[in-house]
């Protein structure tokens, strides 16, 4: 669903779906670069970060994904997206998952037809200030550029068990899949979205903060040009952290099944043609068992059953053609809407 809010309105998400995703889209694009920030509950430093990501010296849209956020970060959301022509926003109906955000955000950019997207964190662990170092190694030949924690130079302010946790995934990664990189689960990224192939982040099966080790790993094992950037790495000042013991256990199962598998589902429907059948939206991912899986929604369907029902649409477009009433024209999406 896209929705228009009223620049000024007090609480723009009280009169919104509570069970379907919303969006607050710019048409086209004003540069050739995409930040994407995924959000939840970060009410006390998403205003800053969107004001420091606009105000850098590269030209860029920014593209939050908030998983519905309950302490009024999206009521802030949309209505600075409602006055801000580089800020785009999409409001999914429940926490989802960070992995599938970025996937989100992903496919927008192709979508859209940006040549770069910068992804990071919304609570100021990753210093904006560095985004155009990572775009800048891009420019100097780098496929992906990835802000890290652990080449020379840089600096992580975690201590205690944080840090003992961060730097034993990242050495772990390394020495079990023979990796190359020092780091593999920082979400401070960039790439040249000419040279990573459709699909490769795309077709994560893990919507967890897995995600970001399987698509360093997918970087990687495609012979992408890979280059890090050393950070300084910051604990973040308001909130908690995320990322809970599960997610740490499923890292570990995460990593064993990327040794024991080299190989992965490479294709997705990038053409924005295949929307969702319950929200529309045109963020189909292929999984597997020949499913598809909605990055707005999370709903999920036979991928055969999407091929025929695109199909139906196709052929009730060409019935009519181009003299079609609008009642006519709209008879896909209200049957679509109606399932």
């Amino acid at each position: 669903m896209n929705v228009t809010i009223a620049a000024g309105s007090r609480k723009p998400s009280a009169s919104l779906p509570a069970n379907k995703p919303f969006a607050l889209f710019r048409p086209g694009r004003s540069s050739d670069t995409l930040i994407v920030v995924p959000t939840y509950n970060e009410r006390d430093v998403i205003t800053p970060m969107i004001d420091a990501l606009l105000a850098l010296p590269v030209a860029c849209d920014v593209l939050i994904v908030d998983d519905r956020s309950t302490d009024g970060t999206t009521d802030i959301l949309l209505a600075r997206a409602a006055s801000e022509r580089r800020l785009s926003v999409m409001v999914r109906p429940a926490k989802l998952g960070v992995g599938s955000a970025h996937m989100l955000g992903w496919m927008h950019a192709r979508h859209c037809g940006y040549r770069r997207i910068v992804t990071l964190d919304a609570d100021f662990s990753h210093d904006p200030d560095d985004i155009p170092r990572l775009l800048a190694a891009l420019d100097a030949g780098a496929d992906v550029a990835i802000g890290s924690r652990f080449v020379p130079g840089a600096q992580i302010d975690y201590v205690g068990w944080r840090r003992f946790v961060s730097q034993s995934a990242n050495y772990l990664a390394r020495a079990v899949l023979h990796s190359p990189l020092t780091e593999h689960t920082t979400s401070l990224r960039a790439a040249r979205l000419d040279r990573v192939p459709e699909g490769l982040v795309e077709t994560i099966a893990r919507e967890g903060y897995g995600f970001f080790l399987e698509c360093a790993v997918r970087f990687v094992r495609a012979g992408l040009n890979v280059t890090e950037i050393p950070i300084h790495f910051r604990d973040r000042q308001h909130g908690k952290s995320k990322i809970s013991q599960s997610e740490i256990v499923r890292a570990a199962l995460n990593l064993l099944r990327l040794k024991l598998q080299r190989t992965w589902q490479n294709a997705t429907l990038g053409d924005g043609a295949h929307s969702c059948a319950v929200c529309d939206q045109p963020f189909l991912t292929p999984m597997p068992d020949d499913e598809l899986r909605c990055l707005a929604c999370a709903h999920r369907e036979r991928a055969a059953a999407n091929a025929a029902r695109m199909r139906t649409d196709m052929a009730e477009q060409d019935l009519h053609g181009l003299d079609q009433s609008p009642e006519v024209a709209a008879a896909p999406a209200a049957r679509r809407a109606s399932r």
